[in-house]
């Protein structure tokens, strides 16, 4: 008796393959800050309190105080799983995602210079994943947990004219990301005409770093505002450990041969390439003082062409695997009223196209386009600022089509709720 001769070498690559789609699947976290949150995150014209460094540090030059903003978004994700039932595999399966919230957090410092410079540092997640499935889970054999994590520090800075009416800005973004990673492997047990898990495959990933860039312009005349940003691709090169865990089966002759072929532990290798971003925005306050944006973005997926892993022990299964993703689009539109002295409301408004074919459509990143809407509020008295949105995101329903590059079918129904907080301390008058 002999397991399947590629059963063991596709549960060392398949994790591999995990750690590419988790980054390059349109999984950015735009919600750095909560008052862009309120309005749907269009603030590249806007731009008007610290965060600005992530959205259009040119916007940093019209704050003329300094100023430190600090919080986080709450994010928890409901994700349902629904067996094709033309697939035999999948038929009358089902999962959802195991309950979590994760909170990207972000805080901002930014300090005038004389009457035209603005410098500030702000600190970011603009990338991150949680898909964690429950058990039981059908889908094990290819995702149990995906956990991707993105932390940058940007110092940067901004000019404006004397008028005001032209402002630039740079920033120079120092990223760190980690990958771990989770899923079993299974085989026909030849006793039982069962299939049962054999083992684990676990990837950890070091905190790798790469460096990247963002420009912005902001121009003002009379009650409209413009304003655009651009932020560079990047590339980091992940190394981690590969850790394969048999799982026994009670069955002592199945148990030595998935032994004699599990392959070691062993050090991995592998390169991310991130996207560029560029965002243009156009704004307006009204003749009733609602300040309006529309915002439109676009996002270059299309630099995940290929993924290429490097075994250390066992070069023999090294991967090469084409991705093909895609640029995408997105559109928002925001308002903010101050409606008293103290307190402000927002509302906004996105749509997201997803970046993922069809084809690529799975457990570990079942994405969709997207769309939302916000309810923000702002309170301000004094040298104190607190910003709170809330953010319902549902992403359309997604089928596999029945042409999953996993032979895993069905259709997948996700849908996000995000809270966002800031607080902010204002110095002088």
């Amino acid at each position: 008796m002999r397991l399947s001769t590629r059963l063991l070498l596709l549960l060392s690559l398949s994790v591999l393959l995990a750690s590419g789609s988790a980054f390059a699947s349109g999984f950015a976290l735009p919600e750095q800050g909560a008052k862009a949150v309120g309005m749907g995150g269009a603030f590249v014209a806007t731009a008007d309190d610290p965060s600005a460094i992530y959205f259009n540090p040119a916007g940093m030059a019209q704050q003329r105080n300094a100023e430190f903003l600090v919080g986080g978004t709450a994010i928890t994700f409901s994700n349902q799983f629904t067996g094709d039932p033309n697939d035999p595999f999948t038929s009358g399966q089902s999962g959802r995602y195991r309950a979590h919230t994760f909170v990207p957090p972000n805080a901002y410092f930014i300090l005038p210079i004389g009457g035209n410079l603005t410098a500030g540092v702000g600190l970011m997640t603009p990338f991150g994943l949680r898909t964690n499935w429950q058990d039981p889970w059908p889908g094990r054999f290819i995702s149990r947990d995906a956990n991707v994590k993105v932390l940058s520090v940007e110092p940067a800075l901004a000019w404006q004219s004397s008028s005001g009416a032209v402002a630039i800005g740079v920033g120079a973004e120092y990223r760190r990301g980690r990958i771990a990673l989770n899923r079993n492997n299974g085989t026909l047990n030849p006793f039982t005409g069962r299939i049962v898990d054999v083992a684990n495959a676990y990837l950890s990933s070091d905190w790798d770093s790469t460096w990247a860039y963002n420009a912005g312009i902001l121009l003002k005349g009379g009650n409209w505002r413009f304003g655009a940003a651009y932020r560079t691709d990047a590339s980091i090169d992940f190394t981690g450990d590969a850790t394969f865990t048999q799982i026994p089966t009670g069955n002592a002759q199945l148990d030595a041969i998935v032994k004699s072929q599990l392959p070691p532990n062993q050090p991995i290798s592998t390169t991310i390439n991130f996207p560029s971003t560029i965002q243009a925005g156009i704004a307006v306050t009204t003749g009733n003082k609602w300040d309006v944006e529309f915002d439109v973005s676009q996002t270059t997926w299309s630099r995940f062409k290929d993924l290429d892993v490097a075994f250390a022990t066992t070069p023999a299964v090294d991967l090469h695997r084409p991705q093909n993703w895609k640029d995408t689009m997105a559109y928002r539109i925001g308002t903010n009223k101050t409606v008293s002295e103290h307190w402000d409301v927002r509302f906004g408004a996105v749509y997201d196209r997803n970046p993922q074919p069809t084809e690529g459509v799975g457990a570990l990143l079942p994405d969709s386009d997207r769309e939302g809407v916000t309810f923000g509020v702002g309170y301000h008295k004094g040298h104190f600022i607190l910003d709170a949105t809330e953010f319902a995101l549902h992403f359309k329903t997604r089928s596999t089509a029945g042409i999953s590059s996993d032979n895993f079918n069905g259709v997948y129904k996700t849908d996000a709720n995000l809270i966002s907080v800031n607080v902010g301390y204002r110095f002088g008058k």
